[in-house]
């Protein structure tokens, strides 16, 4: 059994506290003459119902009349002293029936109480009326102002930690194109960079070709013979030759006249070309002298003139074949300095990730033309190139962003992700198709997003439990109401206080 003393200033409110904590069956309040408790019938009726809903016994153990008076029209057992109070617990002793203001039993009780409260004063004297109306009037405005405290006082603590779900692991295929022009979480896909390489060299090559310029020497001889009895026929490509070797032949044909009786020696005159070409052929006057396929005829050659035009030239000159060796050599050498460009990252873009299997090295430009070169005179040749060679190339933090916008996008409607709590896994990327594909996952841990006005505006006058069941869809709760024997959260929202918690990925 509980026993508890209240002091004159004791609220109603704590002595219901007190009952809501109270662990023993049987409790006795020891209300004092003056106590604020015992200002209105309300308030017994209020310990009552409190004692009532727990399923406890309950007595008001007072010296004042009056107080027990009103305790037992509210239905509570009422004694002088606590000891008498605990016994009559004990015993088992039922409460009054409670009653009504103006009934018989009330009024009974009222004249009681009056006559346990009448001021002693000699018959011939009266009690001033002012005075007990002006005692009645603070009697009236106490009870009042409880009442009216029970309608505004009211007041709930909500407690509200958002209920987190995960999402994922989400299995992620994300591809970069260059025909795509910003990320879309819907399809995956997200801009690749056409990387631009431009290469350039230049070369000087050696012309293997050769042109020659020759002639042979020309001139003309004249054949003597000084005995000549009948006409002779030279044909033409009759050898003549100088002491020294240099050939010549007619060109002509000719025929030595028969020498007449008495007459000078017979002559003809023929043309002579050197047999080889060159400066060699070019011989004084004179020097040719020899006739050997005519000699034993007795005919002599000379040339009284010297020969002249024999010359001998070689010009280097580009072949097709020399700018087709030149062209490959250019172009390997282009595709070199183009793979040593893609193997050093610092001749590359700083926030890109170039693949460098996608690489098209394209076609090379020369100058000048073939056209221009082939069949030119020069013992050397210089040919240019150019390559614009393109290579894909991916920003992989585009990578991470667009996985975690495909995560977000998967989240239910009014929730968010717990900060730190969206993770990205993608493995490197493949060249394929004209794009870079990237595989992977992604997970978060994702929580209710709380409209603190909007669960106020569904909360406020509903009963506990109504409430409790509109917050429990959207997190873990508590609510309590002060003080809870009314059972509803206050209709004014001002008097509600909604605390949300952060919720934790452990939850």
């Amino acid at each position: 059994m509980a026993v508890w003393y209240l002091d004159n200033d004791d609220e109603i409110t704590d002595a219901v506290a007190r009952l809501r904590n109270a662990t023993d069956e049987q409790v006795v309040f020891v209300v004092p003459t003056g106590s604020r408790i015992a200002t209105g019938r309300i308030n017994f009726k209020l310990l009552n119902r409190e004692a009532a809903a727990r399923g406890l016994s309950l007595a008001i153990a007072s010296p004042d009349v009056q107080v027990r008076a009103m305790a037992a029209s509210a239905g509570v057992l009422g004694l002088p002293t606590a000891a008498e109070a605990e016994a009559a617990l004990e015993r088992g002793d039922m409460a009054p029936e409670p009653t009504e203001p103006g009934s018989a039993e009330a009024g009974a009780e009222e004249e009681t109480s009056a006559e346990a409260t009448a001021v002693s004063v000699p018959a011939a004297r009266r009690v001033n009326r002012r005075v007990v109306a002006a005692v009645g009037a603070v009697v009236t405005v106490a009870v009042i102002g409880v009442v009216a405290s029970l309608q505004t006082l009211p007041t709930a603590q909500v407690t509200l930690t958002p209920r987190t779900a995960t999402i994922g692991p989400l299995p992620l295929t994300i591809t970069a194109l260059t025909t795509v022009i910003e990320p879309d979480p819907e399809t995956g896909r997200l801009p690749a960079v056409d990387v631009a390489i431009p290469l350039s060299a230049e070369q000087v090559y050696p012309a293997t070709g050769r042109e020659v310029v020759e002639a042979r020497a020309t001139g003309s001889v004249v054949l003597t013979s000084p005995d000549q009895p009948f006409e002779q026929r030279i044909l033409a490509g009759t050898r003549v030759l100088t002491p020294s070797g240099v050939e010549f032949q007619t060109t002509e044909p000719v025929v030595m006249p028969r020498v007449s009786a008495g007459g000078g020696p017979s002559q003809v005159t023929v043309p002579v070309e050197a047999v080889a070409p060159g400066d060699g052929g070019n011989v004084p006057a004179g020097s040719i002298s020899l006739v050997p396929s005519l000699e034993v005829q007795g005919i002599t050659v000379s040339n009284p003139e010297d020969t002249s035009g024999g010359r001998y030239e070689e010009t280097l000159v580009v072949t097709q074949a020399d700018y087709e060796s030149a062209l490959a050599d250019l172009q390997n050498g282009l595709m070199g300095e183009l793979a040593a460009r893609l193997r050093d990252p610092e001749r590359l873009p700083d926030d890109l990730t170039v693949f460098t299997g996608t690489a098209e090295p394209g076609t090379v430009e020369h100058q000048p033309p073939a056209d221009e070169l082939v069949g030119s005179r020069a013992a050397e040749f210089t040919l240019a190139g150019d390559l614009a060679a393109h290579v894909l190339a991916v920003d992989e933090r585009s990578v991470d962003a667009l996985a975690r916008s495909i995560v977000l996008a998967e989240l239910p409607e009014g929730m968010a992700v717990l900060p730190g709590q969206l993770s990205v896994e993608t493995g490197d990327g493949v060249a394929g198709d004209g794009g870079i594909s990237f595989d992977g996952t992604a997970s978060a841990i994702a929580y209710q997003v709380i409209d603190k006005e909007a669960v106020l505006a569904a909360i406020a006058g509903l009963p506990v439990s109504e409430a409790r069941a509109i917050l429990e869809d959207l997190g873990a709760t508590t609510v309590s109401v002060w003080p809870d024997f009314l059972g509803d959260l206050p209709s004014d929202r001002n008097r509600i206080r909604l605390d949300v918690l952060e919720p934790s990925a452990s939850e």
